[in-house]
């Protein structure tokens, strides 16, 4: 009965290797070699009671051969597949590591194969032609070989293919490192490459800055210093990006070819920030409003005091109540361009630079109120009749392409009875944000001419008792 080493080595035997006259273990390799004449050397070999010079220059040059074709077995399991595009020279190093990790596993599967092989016919060696002993009754169906000679022969046939797997194995560890070495370098190129354009976009920045406080600096007047400021911000952030791209396509030339795809993602991604982008490009081609202009957008009112790419800069205005009406409140408002694009856009300034305002004056029913009109009038034509001259000229050249039959008139004064007295209503023209210093101005010069007539008494709300009655 075969001892249980005997079973185990059986069994392997018929996992591992074929008996058709064909190398160990090459169902899934190119390599084949016929053994049959180096088996009959060996076999003459062990006849030989001496060694033969001639037989061992043989043994060696069949060795020889068998060496050419394990290189050549190791040079396929090497080479890139032609029908593999990502496998060639040219491939990306992300992708070459990987497949020369895939080459050096595969190397290294085989070298295993190989020595497993070897191990086991070194096993039956000892065994059955070393320490074979005739109490041990054999099976041939569990032996590897046949004879001995056969068995050194595939020995001999191992023993080259595992040095020439050793010897491609270095090499293509070696192949490793270095690609190993290259991506790494190449990734920390791409870093670098990645902090440059930081560093671009943040010199910009700063340079930026300095120009504008040096130009803020030199232009005292504000329209000049604004624009020049604008044209050195858009020069820098120009020159920014135009390096940039340079170096984008000069470091990588085949990026152009991903460039509308990537642009396609990001003008998802940053659809809001399109949207800004191209209301500005409204705002400027319809003239929808420029710097200087009172503009409500929507809910908001204020005074345009920059327009970017992105956002329209106000200072807010507040529009309730009677008291602070159109006056400023000290607050800025950043409002995204896209606002122009879904929500009205009202213009003070489109026709003139002028508003118009209505006060309202009462004189008790007691006073000469045809003196007082006169007054008024008199006040009122003095303080704001500049003011509808100049906004009549404005809206003439500013509506000449519109159908509009409204022109600015001469300051007027309505009349009124009221409960408490004689109502008169002043209508006229004042600047737009000159509305609180020209009615503070208009009011002190009616109540000093008030004050100097004893005929006309302003009005305010009264109890008198008629009768033991009250009457308000």
């Amino acid at each position: 009965m075969l001892s249980l080493r005997t079973s185990s080595l059986g069994l392997l035997s018929c996992i591992l290797l074929s008996l058709d006259g064909v190398a160990l273990a090459q169902q899934s390799s190119s390599f084949s070699y016929d053994e049959r004449t180096l088996t009959m050397l060996y076999e003459a070999s062990l006849k030989k009671n001496e060694a033969d010079s001639y037989i061992e220059k043989r043994i060696a040059d069949e060795r020889t051969k068998i060496r050419i074709l394990a290189d050549e077995e190791v040079k396929t399991l090497v080479e890139p597949s032609e029908r593999d595009p990502q496998t060639t020279d040219t491939a990306a190093p992300t992708k070459a590591v990987d497949r020369q990790r895939a080459v050096v596993q595969l190397l290294e599967d085989h070298l295993r194969d190989r020595k497993a092989d070897l191990e086991l016919l070194n096993e039956e060696e000892q065994k059955y032609y070393k320490d074979a002993s005739p109490q041990i009754d054999t099976d041939d169906n569990l032996r590897l070989t046949k004879t001995h000679p056969e068995l050194l022969a595939k020995k001999a046939v191992l023993e080259e293919r595992i040095d020439a797997l050793d010897a491609g194995l270095v090499l293509q560890k070696d192949r490793l490192s270095k690609l190993n070495r290259t991506q790494w370098l190449e990734q920390f190129t791409t870093l670098i490459g990645f902090f440059s354009y930081v560093l671009i976009i943040l010199g910009a920045v700063f340079l930026d800055r300095v120009l504008r406080r040096r130009v803020a600096r030199r232009f005292e007047e504000k329209g000049k210093r604004y624009i020049v400021a604008k044209f050195v911000s858009a020069g820098i952030y120009s020159i920014a990006v135009l390096w940039i791209l340079s170096k984008i396509l000069s470091d990588h030339p085949d990026a152009i070819a991903s460039l509308a795809i990537v642009g396609a993602g990001i003008a998802i991604a940053l659809q809001d920030v399109v949207k800004d982008f191209m209301g500005w490009i409204i705002i400027l081609q319809r003239r929808l409003y420029k710097l200087g202009n009172r503009v409500s957008i929507g809910q908001y009112t204020g005074d345009v005091v920059d327009i970017g790419p992105l956002r329209t800069t106000m200072l807010e205005i507040s529009v309730g109540g009677s008291f602070n009406a159109h006056e400023r409140t000290g607050k800025i408002l950043y409002l995204p361009n896209s606002l122009v694009l879904r929500e009205s856009v009202l213009n003070y300034n489109t026709t003139s630079d002028f508003m118009s305002v209505e006060v309202q004056v009462t004189i008790t029913y007691a006073s000469n109120w045809r003196k007082a009109e006169q007054i008024l009038k008199d006040v009122l034509m003095k303080q704001t009749k500049d003011f509808s001259e100049l906004a009549r000229i404005q809206q003439r050249r500013r509506t000449a392409l519109f159908y509009t039959m409204w022109e600015v008139g001469e300051p007027e004064i309505h009349v009124d009875l009221a409960s408490s007295g004689v109502l008169f209503t002043l209508k006229f023209i004042v600047p737009i944000g000159k509305r609180r210093s020209v009615v503070t101005s208009l009011s002190r010069e009616i109540l000093e001419q008030f004050n100097a007539d004893r005929e006309v008494e302003l009005a305010y709300n009264t109890i008198q008792i008629v009768g033991g009655k009250e009457v308000s």
